[in-house]
């Protein structure tokens, strides 16, 4: 009879041990989740204050940097279909482009990165520039691209 007893109180032991990390397990795995997207609400401040989720707020191009290659798979990208009213800038360079639609800056393409937005069908005035740290610059157009059915951009050096 005691064996039996030993023997119930050492499976209940291991039950309860066995429960307890399948718990953690599941919990640890729950916690590992990634997120699949994010919406956030704005934060309106009253400026002046530096910003501690910022570290450089804007992307300088250096004068006499060592040139990066070409991503591979480059130069097949550009390929999928740009849809009406949308303008896509396909950055051929490694610099960070800043681009103007209809002489108002939009926005910054990366090197060697793509960049689209909705501006209505029509024609739109494209300019694009790559500032350097000296103050000179690089640019490119203007083109007149007609987005009634999209329009693909690709600057090159």
């Amino acid at each position: 009879m005691m064996r039996k007893n030993t023997i119930r109180t050492a499976l209940l032991g291991l039950s309860i041990v066995a429960a307890t990390m399948f718990a953690a397990g599941s919990v640890q795995a729950q916690g590992a989740k990634k997120q699949a997207g994010a919406t956030s609400n704005s934060t309106k401040t009253r400026g002046g204050a530096a910003d501690a989720n910022v570290r450089q707020d804007d992307a300088p191009n250096a004068v006499s940097k060592a040139a990066t290659p070409e991503p591979a798979g480059k130069s097949t990208r550009g390929a999928s279909a740009v849809e009406p009213g949308q303008i896509c800038i396909d950055s051929r360079v490694d610099l960070y482009v800043k681009i103007y639609v209809d002489g108002t800056y939009v926005g910054t393409v990366s090197p060697w990165g793509d960049a689209c937005g909705y501006y209505g069908s029509g024609d739109h005035r494209l300019y694009a520039r790559a500032v350097f740290t000296d103050g000179s610059y690089s640019s490119w157009g203007p083109v007149t691209g007609d987005a009634t059915n999209g329009f693909r951009w690709t600057v090159r050096n």
